[in-house]
């Protein structure tokens, strides 16, 4: 487990420890992390803790199915709040769960949990574990370390499967591995709801997310010897079918799927900045694209945001450094 700074019990024992609870996850929050913030603030209450989950904007309709979801509080911080414990759900840095300083500074304790590759232990109690499919089978495995004192109940473990499910790419991503197949058998055989999952997430689609996968596909260009895919979208697009960034997320990966291409970028124009999504085949690490304008992840899925730029300048900016990865050395 590369990173683990505190180990998993440490973690439990901080969960104990607390007593008010604001638990959050990144921006533009994804099925694992609002699967996971959900899963943590039930278990937190289930404990007779008081819990406040938090998510900064957007969520995608397709996670409001979610057991518990009328309690997560989108882009609405707590006013004069005070909370003794902060737990950061996969926020590789401080940065990428909003601004949250305040809370932070004035937590006794801060709980990070993450799986990413470029992670800065900035918690009190840290725990990142880079072979982890995803944060929601870090969480699973949480639960475990309470040695039977609890077990997720089915909303909880419905939870929990939607993250495991959506970072794996339904179990087709390199991260599949034999644990994060246990895990998710394991949520399973608990009551997680899998069709239910499988449904909102995968076979339902917004009118609005459809045609902007079109747009998005038409734009599409392929450049050095169509080993790099990239596609940007304007405000105007968004604005053409009345979507939003979050439902976007998928595009990126469609690409991939051509022969040849090893880099799939995504570049979307938004209110404060150019917000980049990477995807790779394997071949091209890019997190080490990401990282080079701020970002990180994974070496097959990453992200970054460019400020201070047309949308075109990011792209050049990008494409120099993704040039640079796929030339032989």
């Amino acid at each position: 487990m590369p990173i683990d700074v505190n180990g998993l019990h440490a973690v439990w024992q901080a969960l104990h420890q607390g007593n008010r609870f604001f638990v959050a996850g990144h921006l533009n929050p994804d099925g694992d992390s609002v699967g996971s913030t959900l899963a943590v603030c039930s278990l937190l209450k289930r404990m007779g803790k008081t819990a406040y989950a938090y998510a900064a904007p957007s969520v995608g309709a397709d996670l409001q199915f979610l057991p518990g979801m009328t309690d997560l509080h989108v882009a609405q911080l707590p006013a004069g709040q005070t909370f003794d414990t902060v737990v950061m759900l996969e926020c590789s840095d401080k940065k990428r769960g909003g601004d949250l300083d305040a809370f932070l500074q004035a937590a006794q304790r801060v709980v990070h949990i993450d799986h990413h590759a470029v992670s800065d232990p900035y918690g009190h109690v840290n725990y990142i574990d880079t072979q982890a499919s995803s944060t929601a089978e870090i969480i699973f495995q949480l639960f475990e370390e309470s040695d039977g004192e609890f077990l997720p109940t089915p909303d909880e473990a419905t939870c929990l499967y939607t993250g495991v499910a959506t970072d794996t790419g339904r179990f087709v991503h390199t991260n599949t591995t034999p644990e994060a197949l246990r895990v998710a058998a394991a949520l399973a055989a608990l009551g997680a709801d899998v069709n239910t999952v499988n449904d909102h997430i995968y076979f339902t689609k917004p009118y609005a997310e459809l045609k902007l996968l079109g747009r998005a596909l038409e734009k599409m260009q392929l450049k050095f010897d169509n080993r790099y895919s990239e596609i940007l979208l304007t405000k105007q697009d968004f604005e053409a079918f009345a979507a939003q960034p979050a439902q976007a997320q998928g595009i990126v990966s469609q690409p991939t799927m051509i022969p040849g291409v090893e880099v799939s970028a995504l570049l979307k124009e938004e209110p404060a900045h150019i917000s980049v999504n990477l995807r790779s085949r394997g071949a091209v690490d890019v997190s080490q694209i990401a990282k080079q304008f701020g970002g990180g992840g994974h070496a097959r899925a990453a992200g970054c945001k460019l400020a201070g730029q047309t949308l075109q300048q990011a792209a050049d900016a990008l494409a120099r450094v993704v040039q640079y990865a796929l030339t032989p050395r």
